[in-house]
């Protein structure tokens, strides 16, 4: 009796899936096998009684029209091969290992049902790095400057919110994790308001976050990493770029650092407690895209940390309430609302002992002093800890970054920037901390990651 092969996907319907431009194969001992069924999401075949090896291919892609300049593009989204050892005189397939991973493709998954075997593909992301390249503004500056260490995917949700999102992998990752693989998931404050891929996007405030400052006195005002002239009104340029590529890449840790890319203040699923299922979904994808290491068991999600700066802050606090008991680390840069979430963070540090809370501050310098105050009794600075500890970090000589940083104003300027909380604001999420002995360049987030269990 034959036995029939049935690939479904989810969210066939999404503009990033279009049936017609979901190509999928299949063959039995290397025979093409005609379509026997098909529809939205589903291909189905049928394998001769008797073959021996059955492998199906599939290629997905997306396309969009030309729009306000933008070129028309069609662009692959998503591949999988899958081969299956037939046994029992061909009513019983078996996944086979993939060569280059060891397993099977980590966004196949196979059930059985009488007479048929049932591929469903994983299909909640795909790689849409193309388009964004396409469509956003500044992507030439980030790939100008964009330095080695990290690869930057732009991941297409193909349902729900928000619809973008982006996923910064150093090269740590690339190694196979022993239980899972670790990611840290950064809420911003709000963005542009966006409804679909196919518009034009701005990249510059995900480049503010993932260059490198450049100590060239040459370079552009917002890149150098001092505060300098901004041209357009001779106001002095606060929004220095964060390095946090470069941070992930020089802290070994093999953690993917995913951006969330808010429509206005909205973060959608992201911020629920569907988000562990979301990240997860991510990992699944990145690894099934040989993007990261795939460990025993596949491409899953061990540990989540969550962070944000600033207004993100908001997002921030709503993500732990909705999975508090999943998440391992929480980094608040200068985070708005934590005074109000104390209670929370209470509950979630008493949950389990390897959890850590890390804080920098510039308008809540007070309310994360406080807080580590009131949670000394149950978590040390081991695992509780506030950056700069008060005013003082940021007095003349407290701090090497910070004297950097202010190393191009005038004296009439400097004295009112060391009083200025809208600078020390952005110092929290750019700057750093740096030890006696330690380099100037290490920055909150490298110092926040060579300390976690991330």
């Amino acid at each position: 009796m034959p036995l029939k092969l049935r690939v479904t996907w989810r969210s066939a319907g999404s503009p990033l899936l279009p049936d017609a431009l979901s190509d999928v194969q299949a063959t039995a001992d290397d025979a093409p096998l005609p379509l026997a069924g098909a529809g939205p999401g589903l291909r189905e075949f049928e394998v001769p009684a008797g073959a021996a090896r059955v492998a199906l291919r599939a290629r997905f892609s997306a396309a969009f029209g030309a729009f306000e300049g933008a070129p028309a593009l069609q662009e692959e989204v998503l591949s999988v091969e899958q081969a299956f050892d037939v046994a029992g005189g061909g009513t019983a397939p078996r996944p086979a290992p993939d060569p280059a991973l060891g397993q099977p493709h980590p966004l196949v998954d196979v059930t059985s049902a009488p007479g048929a075997a049932i591929a469903q593909i994983a299909t909640d992301f795909v790689d849409i790095t193309p388009f964004w390249m396409a469509y956003a503004r500044s992507t030439d500056e980030y790939q100008r400057e964009h330095r080695p260490g990290t690869e930057l995917v732009a991941l297409g949700a193909t349902a729900g919110e928000p619809k973008i999102w982006f996923a910064s992998i150093p090269e740590a990752c690339k190694a196979p994790p022993d239980d899972g693989g670790s990611a840290l998931v950064f809420y911003r404050p709000e963005g542009y308001a966006y409804t679909r891929l196919d518009q034009h996007h701005e990249m510059f405030g995900l480049n503010r976050y993932l260059l490198t400052p450049a100590p060239d006195p040459d370079a552009s005002f917002w890149a150098r990493d001092v505060f300098a002239r901004d041209p357009r009104d001779a106001s002095r340029w606060l929004y220095l770029r964060c390095g946090f590529e470069e941070a992930l890449a020089a802290s070994g840790k093999a953690v993917v650092m995913l951006h969330p890319w808010p429509s206005g203040t909205s973060f959608g699923a992201a911020t629920t407690a569907g988000l562990h299922g979301l990240v997860d979904a991510a990992l699944r994808f990145l690894g099934g895209a040989r993007k990261i290491g795939v460990g025993p068991g596949g491409a899953r999600l061990g540990k989540l940390g969550l962070a944000g700066f600033s207004a993100g802050g908001l997002p921030l606090w709503q993500a732990l309430a909705a999975n508090k008991d999943r998440v391992s680390e929480v980094f608040a840069f200068d985070a708005r609302g934590i005074a109000g979430s104390e209670a929370l963070i209470a509950r979630w540090l008493a949950g389990d002992a390897s959890r850590k809370l890390r804080m920098t501050g510039g308008h809540q310098l007070d309310a994360n002093a406080a807080i580590q105050r009131k949670l000394a009794r149950v978590a040390g600075e081991a695992r509780v800890s506030s950056l700069p500890p008060d005013r003082s970090g940021y007095l003349p000589g407290a701090n090497a970054r910070w004297d950097h940083v202010c190393s191009s104003l005038e004296e009439g300027e400097r004295e009112a920037y060391l009083n200025a909380e809208r600078a020390w604001h952005q110092f929290a999420v750019f700057g750093g901390c740096p030890g006696a002995g330690e380099p100037r360049d290490v920055t909150f987030l490298q110092r926040f990651l060579e300390a976690s269990g991330l």
